[in-house]
Order: C-alpha cells, then structure tokens, then sequence
C-alpha cells in the first residue's frame, strides 16, 4: 500500500445550501456533518493522527455528495421515514459512486482489487459485516476495504462515519489509502487504514461502567435502542445530544484496554450523525429520543 489518498477538495457552500434546501422539501440530501465534526473536535483533547488524511475523507465525501446531489428533482427520493425506506437512498448511492469513479479514472487513484484480495486471503480472509482486513507489519496498521454497507447507509454515510470517528477517537482515526475497482462490474470499494492497537488481553474486558465514563467525558450519555421490537442495552448506544451524534456497538470487543498502559481504546464503533431521514434518527425515534433539526443557519 501506498501513501494516503487525498484528492483534491470541491467547494462545499454551494452543496451545503443546496441539501438543506431540498430538505425543507422533504427531499433526501445528507445533512452536512461537518459542523458536528467541528464541534466534536472542540472537545478533543488529541487532534488525532488523522491530520491530513481527514481531507482524504472530506474530499471523497464531496465528490460523492456532488454526485447524488446532481440528479434531476424527480429523481431525488422523499427523506425516509423508517429503516425500511432507507432502500430509497441507493439510487443517489449510484449517482454518488459514479461521481467518485469518474474523477478516479481521470487521476488514476486505484489500487488492484486483485492485489489487496490476495493479501487478505493470505492471512486467512480476516472480516466482518462491513469489511475485509489484512495486517501490514511494514507500516504497523491494519488495511480495510469496505465490501458492503451496513444499516441502510451508504458509501456517502460511511465516509461521514469516518470523519467523526477522528473527531471523537482520535487515537484510532481511519487514513483513505485509496479505492479498489473491479474491472468487470465496475464496483468501487473504497481501502482504508486503522493504527494496530495492542490489546492487554491478560487484563479483564472492559465493562459497560467503565465505558458509560469514557464515553461520559466525550459529552455521549448512554441510551437504548430498539432492535426487533425490543430494548437491547448489549449494543451499547450513546449520544452526543449537542451535536447529534450517535455512537453504537461499543461493547467489550470494540473498547478494549491497551497494552503496557491500561488506557481504553475505541477501535471499531458505528458512529453516525442523527437528522431526519438518517437510521440514526430514525433509531432514536423509536425509543422517544429527538434529533437536532436541519437549521441553515447553523451551518
């Protein structure tokens, strides 16, 4: 793997302007994270190693945006209502995608699809429900590409999930090396990289209290969520109320105590930015908890 991704950045204001006034319409147009990203790292203590490479997920997050926000009104879905509607989204996903190859292939920024499914089988094809990891001793940090989006969200969604991840877990932020595409279907995945963290594993899991403080000092209080029609505490869900930042699925194997310090680490939370038509708003709802509103003010 090569050095960070980082193409170059598309004027924002207008994009911004124009999704929040489709949204006033009742029109689907994500709702711009980087406020939120801003105040999340206000209260960072660290500003993380991302530095630079946030750019790298900024930048993708515009190109896509600049995509699915390019399609005719018609086009343009009515903002969800519930997790099911979040279907409706994949058409502006391909738009988004499209917008995202089409500046790859005139910069040629691809990385073999080929070459990196190799070197994942090779270690035993590591994974989960999103992605598929190998580990690079040379560079110290573990290589993931996105094979499939998780809770509705998409590729768009996930680069937002990126860039508040480096705000509120700094020590652990994502790098965008690059994207693979496959030379038949066309697919593009997006490659990113994570610092390794050593685990204490000699030392007990981390417990919910423990993670009810750290996440507290963050300014996310816990709350539940409901997943088939029941409460389920075990996900471990918190929200950060001012900026409207859900945090999920921090139990005891994605917080985990490093080694030689003790010190928690977050390696691998779902964080998403709750505003209306999103699945985190649409989560909270379900248990009575209100989002933040669209305001083009505060933007």
């Amino acid at each position: 793997m090569s050095l960070p991704f980082i193409p170059s950045q598309l004027p924002l204001d207008n994009l911004t302007d124009d999704a929040l006034r489709l949204r006033t319409i009742k029109l689907y147009a994500r709702h711009p994270v980087q406020s939120a990203v801003d105040r999340l790292y206000k209260g960072s203590p660290v500003p993380g190693e991302a530095g630079h490479d946030r750019l790298g997920f900024k930048s993708a997050e515009s190109h896509y945006r600049s995509g699915a926000q390019g399609l005719r009104l018609p086009q343009i879905p009515q903002l969800p209502q519930s997790v099911v509607q979040l279907s409706r989204l994949s058409v502006g996903d391909k738009a988004g995608r499209a917008a995202i190859r089409r500046w790859l292939e005139n910069h040629g920024h691809f990385f073999g699809e080929a070459e990196f499914l190799d070197r994942w089988r090779s270690q035993g094809s590591i994974g989960g429900a999103e992605h598929q990891v190998f580990y690079d001793e040379s560079t110290g940090r573990w290589y993931k590409r996105l094979y499939h989006c998780v809770n509705g969200s998409t590729l768009g969604d996930y680069f937002d999930r990126m860039l508040l991840h480096a705000a509120v877990f700094p020590e652990t932020a994502y790098r965008l090396e690059g994207f693979s595409l496959n030379s038949k279907s066309r697919a593009l995945a997006p490659i990113v990289s994570q610092p390794h963290v050593a685990v204490a594993t000699d030392l007990p899991p981390v417990t919910k209290e423990e993670t009810d403080t750290l996440m507290a000092e963050a300014g996310f209080e816990s709350v539940q969520l409901m997943f088939n029609g029941i409460l389920d505490g075990g996900h471990y869900a918190y929200l950060n109320a001012a900026t409207g930042t859900l945090a999920h699925d921090l139990h005891d194997e994605n917080v985990v105590r490093m080694s030689h310090t003790g010190e928690l680490a977050v390696i691998d939370p779902y964080l998403s930015l709750a505003r209306q038509g999103t699945w985190a708003a649409i989560k909270l709802a379900e248990t009575g908890i209100s989002h933040p509103a669209d305001d083009l003010a505060s933007e």
